[in-house]
């Protein structure tokens, strides 16, 4: 689980100041929260519209998945809120890193369309074709690939065998900060208007 906090020191000041104008910061707290929780769904949406899987047209919906992950706001601090999402890849597109095989003793890559979202036993289950070990050179897997047979004596690399692999940060993991805290700022704002609005007529 990955929790979300959008401040830096420019943002709290400004935060702080619309804060103590209101006479409900707990209000208000929750309320920006949820428009936290709303556009980083958004976001995800997005993300599950502009960037489909380029392997195979079969779709595992990754950030749809990450998108129902996102929980509801919780206060954790007088003037801060959080969002938490709790997809536990979600993670590793925010930071990237290294993932190393345990159980196993590498890490199946998938490269064609047919291996795309099943691991090597799921596949030849589910295409009834017979997985084959190449390797080749010296090393825990250096060279090694899982492939079929193909056409006459022809081999069809299906998966890459590696025991791990580094991953760069997704840039389009999270919104643009900048514009997200703009919009929290805005909808902060609007509830101390929303106040003055409403102890104006009474």
């Amino acid at each position: 689980m990955i929790g979300l906090s959008v401040s830096d020191s420019s943002f709290r000041k400004q935060f702080s100041a619309v804060l103590a104008q209101t006479e409900r910061p707990t209000g208000m707290l929750m309320v920006v929260g949820r428009e936290l929780s709303n556009q980083l769904r958004k976001h995800f949406r997005q993300n599950e519209a502009a960037y489909p899987n380029a392997l195979s047209s079969r779709r595992e919906h990754f950030w749809l998945q990450v998108m129902r992950s996102t929980h509801p706001p919780e206060q954790t601090g007088y003037n801060a809120v959080s969002v938490w999402v709790s997809d536990p890849r979600f993670a590793q597109k925010v930071f990237g890193g290294t993932i190393r095989a345990k159980l196993a003793k590498a890490l199946t890559l998938p490269v064609e369309e047919q291996a795309y979202g099943r691991t090597a036993a799921t596949f030849e289950q589910e295409t009834g074709l017979k997985l084959f070990l190449v390797r080749t050179g010296k090393g825990n897997f250096e060279n090694a690939v899982l492939a079929v047979a193909g056409p006459g004596k022809t081999l069809q690399v299906e998966y890459l065998l590696t025991p791990e692999v580094t991953q760069q940060p997704d840039p389009h993991a999270l919104p643009d900060m900048v514009a997200l805290r703009q919009q929290l700022l805005e909808r902060a704002q609007k509830v101390v208007e929303r106040e003055q609005s409403d102890g104006t007529k009474n």
